[in-house]
């Protein structure tokens, strides 16, 4: 089977490379501002810009994959509030061309959305739930969803939350309190902001069953629901950091210039009857952040 991944210098994107070229697929992983930090024979890394509508047919007319996993997307929420054009080119129209030839081809289309699809005002958001985004990040993810599914009969929207790990990718929360903590920095952490933090390679080995196995629909993948100041207690106490450093800190104590969902924590249910693979496991996942920072200080 050949694949193809956008956004495969992310952290959800090369945890995915990792597990697709352990199953010994034909990888085509598109970067663009980050390099790949992979080597694999059966890998083919092609640097595109996934706004380049005619290179992109071009490519994927040219190369026919089975698969098409969609994880490039311009994440940065208070960017997206200042820099709407962009916003909406690189998460609408880049993600509605890409649809368009995964249906050409007949590719199976992995879309990955976000739980900032919802308001946040009560948490524990279904699969089923009406989304009603706050922010203009949120809408463009909305929107890539629905030209997902009136350009596709054969794809998978897959909502996740606070993907953390270490490794490539740009800055997440748990790399923030590593370095922090690491120094002895004290961190402040939100008392009153919950999501469903998910670890990269919990996300990845979801995607991988989705994807492979051709499942259609909504799918929520995420870890369970906790503010950021639990998340982060959390990540202190496996990593054997002090916990007096987290300081507790409000939502309204940060000035943001996009409007963030209080509580956009999701449910899934319907997706664990879906997909075998224990993506919501608290445990599992800071058993692989050790295992990632610890290879990360040579211990």
């Amino acid at each position: 089977m050949k694949i193809l991944v956008t956004g495969a210098s992310s952290q959800p994107g090369y945890k995915l490379l990792i597990k697709l070229l352990e199953r010994q697929y034909e990888v085509i992983g598109i970067h663009y501002s980050n390099p790949i930090p992979l080597k694999h024979r059966l890998l083919r890394k092609i640097r595109l810009d996934i706004t380049n509508d005619v290179k992109f047919q071009d490519l994927i007319i040219k190369e026919r994959p089975d698969v098409i996993y969609h994880l490039a997307a311009y994440g940065d929420v208070d960017g997206c509030e200042r820099n709407k054009e962009k916003a909406w080119k690189t998460n609408v129209l880049a993600t509605r061309s890409l649809a368009t030839m995964a249906e050409l081809v007949n590719a199976f289309f992995v879309y990955l959305s976000t739980d900032y699809v919802f308001d946040g005002n009560r948490g524990f958001y279904s699969e089923y739930d009406t989304p009603y985004p706050v922010n203009y990040y949120g809408l463009t993810k909305l929107m890539g969803e629905v030209a997902v599914m009136s350009r596709c009969s054969r794809y998978a929207i897959v909502r996740t939350s606070s993907i953390y790990g270490l490794g490539p990718g740009r800055k997440n929360f748990a790399k923030f309190l590593i370095e922090k903590l690491g120094n002895n920095e004290t961190v402040k952490a939100l008392i009153d902001q919950y999501t469903s933090p998910t670890h990269g390679t919990l996300l990845a080995e979801a995607l991988l069953d989705i994807g492979e196995n051709f499942k259609n629909g909504v799918f929520h993948v995420a870890g369970m629901r906790m503010s950021r100041y639990e998340f982060a207690v959390k990540v202190a106490e496996t990593l054997g950091f002090d916990k007096s450093l987290i300081k507790e800190a409000s939502i309204n104590d940060f000035n943001w210039y996009a409007k963030r969902p209080r509580d956009s924590s999701l449910k899934f249910e319907e997706t664990k009857k879906k997909v075998s693979s224990d993506f919501y496991s608290t445990e599992r996942a800071m058993s692989i952040l050790r295992e990632e920072y610890e290879r990360l200080v040579g211990v």
